[in-house]
């Protein structure tokens, strides 16, 4: 039996005295809190106890979880009173990730997973409320693939929820997203890029070719080192970036393992960083900061040098520098160079990634497509 009468005796001795509202033989407990009490050990086999104010509550409990446990589906609902502010830092410790990553993934629970559920236990969370809290993202103005990161965080730590036996079943079931429209491409001609060059500080200007000429990232550009460049071979190994951790530049590895890579140098590139290394004369990295000689940060970079030079080039005031791994990209395509060698350059995970942004400025496809399947079936669909 795992149902107790906490408030009775199971087997009282000869001659004790009865309660007269139960005619039982009263215990110690008698009268103080619920009186119906559910006995059970949890899966790492300690003893546990639930108690409750109607013996049909407690059987229909015990009943449930013996049903579960049979099947391997019981879970302790303690454990899912877990606030998530108590598991989701353990969640982190225990992936994978990069201290950079790890960091961002701190700030988006601090600002946005937090104030909506931090206090609420894992197992209270609902999908309605999780549906609501989306909408509640968009209301305040998050761009929707800001609000699809944040999700797919939460989503994350709820699985892991899953698997630490928290909770039965993630709260993230058909939850709905706002729309992200596809990414813009904005293609910088190469007269635009030359005119960015020459608008840039001396000591930041080959930067510029750098992303026109080879695809890197912002990060990679700035974490580029002399022992880098292969100018016999004429390629770039790309294996390092500049990261941002508690607030500080430091070199880490890059985005993916895909984006350990090697890029081919072209000519004018070639000259402009034999003509910076001759000029600055770096002991390692390419490019740092003018006065103190630090690691660049993105932000810092963005705000005093790259959004002034933007603005002295004539161009549009949200050009990026990813602009400039566009511009490398379509270029490159629209000289016929096959799109897995430009997925590849560009340090993508997948081809499907590298289609899916730039699969329409393969020049004249279709056509091509036509010619080579007219000349494949032509013959044979000739009717004599």
């Amino acid at each position: 039996m795992s149902v107790y009468d906490r408030w009775h005796k199971a087997h009282p001795k000869s001659g004790e005295t009865t309660c007269p509202e139960h005619r039982k033989v009263p215990t110690a407990e008698h009268g103080v809190g619920d009186r119906w009490q559910v006995r059970y050990r949890d899966s790492n086999g300690k003893q546990r106890k639930r108690s409750f104010i109607k013996r049909a509550d407690a059987d229909r409990f015990e009943a449930t979880r013996k049903a579960d446990e049979s099947r391997g589906e019981w879970i302790d609902p303690r454990l899912g009173r877990t606030r998530l502010t108590d598991y989701a830092p353990t969640w982190i410790a225990s992936r994978l990730h990069k201290p950079s990553t790890a960091e961002r993934y701190a700030g988006v629970l601090k600002n946005h997973i937090y104030p909506a559920f931090g206090n609420v236990g894992v197992g209270s969370i609902r999908p309605t409320a999780v549906q609501a809290w989306i909408k509640d993202l968009q209301v305040h103005g998050l761009a929707p693939r800001t609000i699809e990161t944040i999700y797919t965080i939460f989503a994350s730590i709820m699985r892991g929820a899953v698997r630490d036996e928290l909770i039965r079943k993630t709260p993230c079931v058909d939850i709905r997203l706002p729309h992200a429209g596809k990414t813009v491409i904005r293609l910088l001609v190469p007269d635009q890029v030359v005119a960015l060059f020459k608008a840039m500080p001396p000591e930041y200007a080959a930067l510029v070719l750098l992303g026109a000429g080879s695809g890197l990232r912002q990060g990679e550009a700035f974490g580029l080192a002399k022992d880098r460049l292969d100018f016999d071979s004429g390629m770039i190994r790309v294996d390092q970036q500049v990261i941002i951790v508690k607030s500080r530049p430091m070199l880490g590895t890059p985005k993916s393992p895909a984006s350990v890579r090697e890029v081919p140098m072209p000519i004018f590139l070639d000259k402009a960083l034999k003509e910076h290394i001759a000029r600055y004369d770096p002991f390692d990295v390419l490019f740092r900061t003018a006065r103190r000689g630090n690691l660049i940060r993105r932000d810092y970079f963005n705000d005093r040098v790259w959004r002034p030079a933007i603005k002295a080039a004539g161009l549009l005031p949200d050009t990026t520098f990813h602009d400039l791994r566009h511009g490398f990209a379509s270029t490159a395509l629209a000289e016929g160079v096959p799109i897995s060698e430009v997925s590849r350059w560009l340090g993508h995970e997948s081809i499907t990634t590298t289609v899916d942004l730039y699969g329409h400025l393969v020049p004249e496809a279709s056509a091509r497509a036509r010619g080579a399947l007219d000349r494949a079936f032509g013959s044979s669909l000739v009717v004599p």
